[in-house]
């Protein structure tokens, strides 16, 4: 199946605003464009949008919208966790739509671990030992490079994925490489990628989102 040219344009965009924005306008504006009236479901019935689109979809009187409880815990400020009321009558989508919203949320994803990734230039480049800064040191710059090249794999594939299916699987395995990407990010940071402040709850949504729609256990 060849990606729509219009699909592929939203998945672009979402892919700049999680760069630039974060993960919830990024969200925001992929739900939006290929779910906009109903929230859209991994394979256990369960969501992951932003609170703003919750009124949105009520106002719509959507069906799962009805359904759905939402969690007291909030991944990041501005997201919501939805549970189906029935998990055994929560309908998973179909595999059409699922593929798309999974090839928009890759996208998504790659531009939040780009993030991280200046995020984490950014701050080693302020930081200094012993009168160097922490980016000069060798084995933090060959772990950025190894990111980058990282990040540019993704890209290729997912520009593959657009003109036609890939092999069972590549999704996941796309979804499994920017997690990694990420989790080798924040141990640059050390404790500040833990902070309330820091990047480590975006790049916990981030890796939520991946779970929720692949459905499988990291």
């Amino acid at each position: 199946m060849t990606v729509p040219a219009e699909v592929r344009e939203h998945c672009r965009e979402a892919r700049g605003s999680a760069r630039t924005d974060g993960l919830v306008p990024a969200l925001a504006l992929l739900t939006r464009a290929l779910s906009p009236k109903a929230p859209p479901r991994g394979p256990r019935g369960h969501a992951v949008l932003p609170k703003e689109l919750l009124d949105e979809f009520a106002a719509m009187e959507a069906e799962d919208a009805r359904r759905d409880e939402r969690r007291d815990d909030e991944p990041l400020p501005g997201l919501a966790v939805l549970r189906p009321a029935d998990p055994v009558e929560a309908a998973a989508p179909d595999g059409t739509d699922a593929r798309v919203w999974g090839t928009g949320l890759a996208w998504l994803r790659l531009g939040m671990s780009e993030r991280l990734r200046e995020a984490c230039v950014a701050y080693l480049a302020a930081r200094q030992a012993e009168g160097t800064s922490l980016l000069m040191q060798q084995m933090v710059k060959g772990t950025l490079a190894d990111v980058l090249i990282e990040h540019l794999e993704i890209e290729g594939v997912l520009e593959e994925l657009a003109d036609g299916p890939g092999g069972d699987g590549t999704l996941d395995r796309l979804q499994r490489q920017i997690t990694r990407a990420n989790r080798t990010l924040l141990r640059l940071l050390g404790a500040h990628g833990f902070t309330q402040d820091g990047p480590g709850p975006a790049a916990h949504a981030s890796e939520l989102l991946a779970d929720v729609y692949r459905g499988e256990p990291e």
